[in-house]
Order: C-alpha cells, then structure tokens, then sequence
C-alpha cells in the first residue's frame, strides 16, 4: 500500500490511496472535484489518516444530544433493556439530560460540560446518592454506545466522569440502650 497521489482530471484535481487487498486485487479509495491541489492533498491526506486509523471513513454526525438520545432510546434501550430499566432511562433523560444537555450538537459536549452538569445537579437537588450513580449511567451508556456502536461520535466524554462527593444532610444520632 503506497501513500496519497494526486492526479488532474480535466480541470479537477483527484486524491487516490491503496487498500487492503480483497481476494487478491488491489483496491483503491479515490475521491474527485478538488479545485487546487492543496485541497486534494490535504482531503486525501485526512481520508488516509482515517483509514489507517478505522478502516473506515469517519463522518460526524450532526445530531443534537436530545434527538440522539431519543434515537439511542429506540434503537437501543427498547431492544436491549428490561421495562422498569428502560422506564427509569425514560424519566431520567426527560427530567435532567434533555432539558439542560439537550440543545448542544452530540458531538460539541466535552467531558467537561459534562462534568459540570452533574456538578450542578448534585448542588441542585438532594437525591441518594443511588439515584445519581444512575444518572451517570444514563450518560455513560449513551456516550458509549454513540461512540462504539453508532460511531456519532469519534471520542467518548463520559469516561471520566464522577460524582462529586456527597454528604449525607442528615445529623447521625447515636442511640443509647439502658
């Protein structure tokens, strides 16, 4: 397999790369309709970096987090997911991830964003700590799966996400017997 060429087709320049040989024949991804030849080097030296690093072609998709969790509930959650499992999902994306994550394109959120929306919720309400455990999860997952199976998105900002420490509200009062 040799490196990106560039050739001229009439007026238009061409990238064109090997590939891994099928049943013995040389393949080829070539891709045409560049006006400089800077254009096509740098498109054919993208495509030849993506290959080599997937196999495939990377396309990001431009979903918005709220439309991809209601895909990734579809498609996912319904199939895979017991009902009480896919009825907690439901009322969690609704209440929480929709409504503050929802607007940002699926593949604008960073771990970032994402660390300081659980920052926020952990300050705003007064849950167990059981019930954000499964908040992280939702997101863990959907992160997960539009990064391993779907391939939305190329990195996945969930992974080093954590719950801040939480304190118990409540005063322990120990109790003496006589």
């Amino acid at each position: 397999m040799g490196n990106v060429t560039i050739q001229k087709r009439g007026k238009y320049y061409q990238y064109k790369f090997e590939v891994a040989k099928v049943d013995g024949k040389r393949k080829f991804i070539n891709k045409s309709g560049f006006d400089t030849k800077d254009e096509a080097i740098k498109a054919g030296n993208i495509a030849y970096t993506e290959y080599l690093n997937t196999g495939l072609v990377f396309k990001e998709k431009e979903i918005s987090f709220s439309d991809y969790l209601d895909y990734w509930y579809e498609n996912y959650c319904e199939v895979n997911l017991k009902y009480n499992t896919r009825r907690t999902y439901k009322t969690i994306m609704d209440k929480y991830l929709k409504p503050e994550l929802g607007k940002y394109r699926l593949s604008s959120l960073t771990s970032v964003k994402l660390n300081s929306f659980v920052v926020e919720l952990c300050n705003k309400y007064s849950f167990k700590k059981a019930y954000y455990n499964s908040i992280l999860k939702v997101l863990k997952n959907c992160f997960r799966i539009a990064t391993d199976i779907y391939g939305f998105i190329r990195y996945n900002p969930a992974l080093t996400l954590k719950l801040p420490k939480i304190e118990d509200n409540k005063d322990f009062q120990k109790h003496l017997y006589n």
